[in-house]
């Protein structure tokens, strides 16, 4: 039976619908570096425009693994899910502006409707997938540095029975399955019990993290059963920021640095990204983590400010906070879930991105750059600033030769090199 038999009229408008939404990428910069020229574009444009007319007769469960899988390659590429909604909604809307066109308009539109919540939903579907497939590598390799260590403030079993929680989670998530929510409320109260040096204010931090792990895990489950993956996708994202907090997971953190992160969490408070002081432990252990890992990449993007003393002389310290403030608003803003943003100097800020070569954290950085630095500060009624920043990078595998000091190294001669190039460039 065919599913979207009415969408076949607006075939006419098909042309243009996939060149409004193309043209409108690629006007964005934030987004066009995500795509290598002009004949990738065209490439693109032609695959699409096939994949909706073969859409039109599909069975509605091909449909759906159709678009779960179009989400993971858009995930591979780190376009981000709300920039690819973006896209979406400009399709959605040409055709229904051509629906109206058609005596069948009403019937047109609620077919226009229903394809394309199938379409974004979906989509959702592929980029939860890629998202778990990465928590779940995270979660091993913490599994791996707790057994190997002795020095923890929670006792193994309390930790592993956390970890299996969370891993029983993801699994029921993957496999739409049902979930025993209550068991993490038993592990808070065990948890809590075996705490009991951390001070009263500390307590309540962990015991509301927990309650906000509860809430999103009930909300989450509730609309994975009504297969509603918009809803989903920012929970999870929530969800597991929390619990990978609690656990001080990231592939990079572990328990034994509970004591100094749970002291301020170790973020700067001006930027909410974490601070230099554990940058390099971060490092160190996805260094570590790529060396036994075959294709596996870190890469480092330090970002200095351009000409940062000149708007503190000619603005104030004022104007000067506000314009850190953005830059890790705009940092956090971009990276994913499993990549990790630091303030590292007054001016000075760095990314480790996990699992992405240095052409990959090429083309974040590129948005990050567009999205900062076309950000007007308003001074006053009658003057406005933006600001400049200079970028480097460099990436390590288990290829690489060199050490952790030598890819810091080779980041800082990076950002020198964008620097002496004349400022507000990358290089690497």
């Amino acid at each position: 039976m065919q599913q979207f038999k009415l969408l076949n009229q607006l075939l006419p408008f098909e042309d243009k619908a996939f060149e409004a939404f193309y043209d409108t990428m690629l006007n964005d910069v934030r987004l066009s570096v995500f795509f290598e020229n002009d004949e990738q574009i065209v490439s693109l444009i032609k695959k699409q425009k096939a994949h909706f007319h073969a859409s039109l007769t599909m069975d509605k469960e091909v449909l759906k693994q159709s678009y779960i899988r179009l989400g993971e390659y858009h995930y591979n590429l780190r376009i981000p899910y709300v920039d690819f909604i973006k896209g979406t909604d400009i399709l959605e809307e040409y055709f229904l502006i051509h629906s109206q066109k058609y005596l069948s308009s009403v019937e047109l539109m609620d077919e226009i409707f229903g394809y394309f919540k199938i379409m974004k939903s979906y989509t959702a579907k592929g980029y939860l997938n890629k998202m778990l497939e990465e928590d779940k590598k995270d979660i091993e390799s913490f599994f791996e540095q707790t057994s190997h260590s002795n020095d923890t403030y929670l006792p193994k079993a309390i930790v592993s029975e956390k970890i299996k929680w969370l891993k029983d989670m993801l699994y029921a998530i993957e496999n739409d399955g049902d979930f025993s929510i209550g068991e993490n409320q038993t592990l808070l109260q065990e948890w809590l019990q075996e705490m009991s040096f951390l001070s009263l204010e500390k307590r309540n931090f962990f015991e509301d993290l927990e309650r906000r792990i509860f809430l999103n895990t009930q909300n989450l489950f509730y609309f994975l059963k009504k297969e509603e993956y918009l809803e989903i996708l920012p929970l999870y994202t929530s969800l597991l920021s929390i619990y990978k907090l609690t656990l001080m997971m990231n592939n990079a953190i572990t328990i034994e640095y509970a004591n100094k992160i749970i002291d301020d969490m170790k973020l700067d408070s001006l930027t909410q990204l974490f601070r230099k002081d554990i940058f390099e432990e971060i490092l160190k252990k996805e260094i570590a983590y790529a060396k036994r890992n075959d294709g596996y990449y870190t890469s480092v993007v330090y970002i200095d400010l351009d000409n940062f003393k000149g708007i503190n002389d000619n603005f104030g310290h004022y104007s000067g906070d506000k314009v850190i403030e953005k830059m890790g608003e705009v940092i956090r803003n971009n990276i994913r879930s499993g990549d990790m943003g630091f303030r590292i100097g007054g001016d000075e800020f760095a990314i480790i991105f996990r699992d992405a070569t240095k052409q990959q954290a090429k083309n974040v950085s590129q948005k990050i750059k567009v999205d900062f630095t076309s950000y007007e500060f308003i001074f006053n009624e009658d003057v406005t600033f933006s600001v400049g920043i200079s970028m480097g990078i460099s990436d390590f595998s288990n290829s690489s030769e060199d050490d952790m000091s030598a890819l810091i190294k080779s980041v800082d001669a990076k950002l020198c090199e964008a620097k002496n190039r004349g400022k507000n460039q990358i290089c690497l």
